[in-house]
């Protein structure tokens, strides 16, 4: 690798690196939303089945995602992000020889923490160059969609046209390009550990993980971990019974995967409009705002479902409240956490998601299995619903203090 010979070199390294992990990191976890619902319907599994595999790769990150954080604030963003992008590159690769849902579960555990990892291990390292602006933040959302973009039409078509082998090659390629942007950046957080200390931090210690857990006092950093979950329940619909439902109702693989890649080009235009809008619209209301709006248009999928067109209006008011809430999202919360603490608090904001990720599609499944896949979807988004109105009624509650209580955590963190 030729040495960086001035600043404006490193931070021009670092931002094409930075895009191109969030371009792939976000590529391969749509990916397998896509791949792995169909391919659960092509080995014979029920929706109750399926449910379960989506909500296992979310089991691993549900727990280690703190710790990750934790690792990443050590060791460096790129040295953790090049281990897992490994695991994104290779694990792909076996999904086809695997058809029993005990073995499809054990690879999405695996698979699930890598691309988990990955993910939080981009945003981290985009919070770092950005600074928490959040014009700069939009950019790294906007080719971040792109990937997500892509990923769905590609591996859709893929499928349709030449299987299930292809299909995860795809995937497998995605994974591989996370590795050649982890190794091109020039910096990434924490200073290369030696050996032995790399080793030894592996090992998860309970005062880190209870300074990072504290890191939830802090109002602003308590109502980002709420909205996070909120947020998340759209795109965990989508990942697990969306998908079944599409595919039971005759669409193909390829019209499955442009409604899932409309919903993320929408998204960049939400994200570029994020910054303008929240000079108009106080960020944390207009939050509220989008995620009420990605829930309900997702949830009215059976009432639209003989509609194509009408699929895709929904998946495009989807995608632009998603697109509009992630920079917004990211910028409370690195100004809400201490810089030196951004792994640990991206960490703990992905254990929530993954935590969602595991409760919507197992409830899903067992709502179908008791009543109906439509039935899933209303109940879902209801819940959803009445969330994100009793988040709103205390919200502004929530963020006030929030500065004092950022120096209360900074004085902790300083003396445990």
């Amino acid at each position: 690798m030729p040495p960086i010979r001035t600043e404006t070199q490193r931070k021009d390294r670092d931002t094409i690196a930075v895009l191109g992990a969030g371009l792939f990191t976000n590529g391969v976890w749509d990916m397998l939303s896509v791949v792995v619902p169909l391919y659960g319907v092509a080995v014979g599994l029920n929706p109750a089945e399926i449910g379960l595999v989506v909500s296992a790769r979310s089991v691993l990150p549900a727990a280690l995602s703190i710790h990750g954080g934790i690792l990443m604030d050590e060791l460096g963003i790129r040295r953790v992000l090049k281990w897992v992008a490994l695991g994104s590159a290779a694990l792909p690769l076996l999904y086809p020889i695997s058809g029993w849902f005990s073995v499809l579960v054990v690879l999405q555990l695996l698979l699930g923490l890598a691309s988990s990892l990955g993910m939080a291990a981009s945003q981290t390292w985009s919070l770092q160059t950005s600074h928490g602006d959040t014009a700069m933040l939009a950019r790294f959302s906007v080719v971040s969609r792109i990937g997500t973009f892509l990923g769905p039409v590609v591996v859709g078509a893929a499928w349709d046209l030449f299987g299930a082998w292809v299909a995860f090659a795809c995937v497998a390629l995605c994974g591989a390009g996370i590795v050649a942007a982890a190794s091109y950046g020039a910096s990434g957080g924490a200073t290369p550990a030696p050996a032995p200390h790399a080793v030894s931090a592996l090992v998860p210690r309970w005062e880190q993980h209870k300074q990072a857990l504290l890191l939830a006092a802090i109002p602003a950093v308590a109502f980002i971990l709420a909205v996070s979950f909120l947020r998340n329940a759209s795109g965990a619909i989508q990942a697990s019974l969306y998908v079944v439902y599409l595919d039971g109702i005759g669409l193909s693989g390829t019209a499955i995967g442009l409604l899932v890649s409309a919903s993320e080009l929408f998204g960049v235009f939400g994200s570029l409009a994020a910054a303008p809008l929240e000079r108009k619209i106080r960020g944390d209301r207009l939050m509220l705002l989008c995620i009420a709006a990605s829930v309900a248009a997702i949830a009215v999928t059976p009432l639209v479902g003989a509609f194509l067109a009408l699929l895709f209006v929904a998946s495009a008011v989807r995608g632009l409240g998603q697109g509009i809430s992630q920079p917004l999202m990211y910028s409370i919360l690195s100004h809400a956490a201490p810089a030196t603490r951004h792994g640990a608090s991206i960490g703990l904001r992905n254990a929530v998601v993954r935590l969602a990720s595991i409760v919507t599609p197992t409830a899903m499944g067992i709502i179908a299995e008791a009543w109906s896949i439509e039935a899933s979807f209303y109940v879902m988004g209801a819940a959803f619903l009445i969330a994100t109105t009793a988040l709103a009624v205390v919200a502004g509650r929530a963020l006030s203090g929030a500065k004092p209580a950022v120096a209360d955590e900074k004085r902790a963190t300083r003396n445990p």
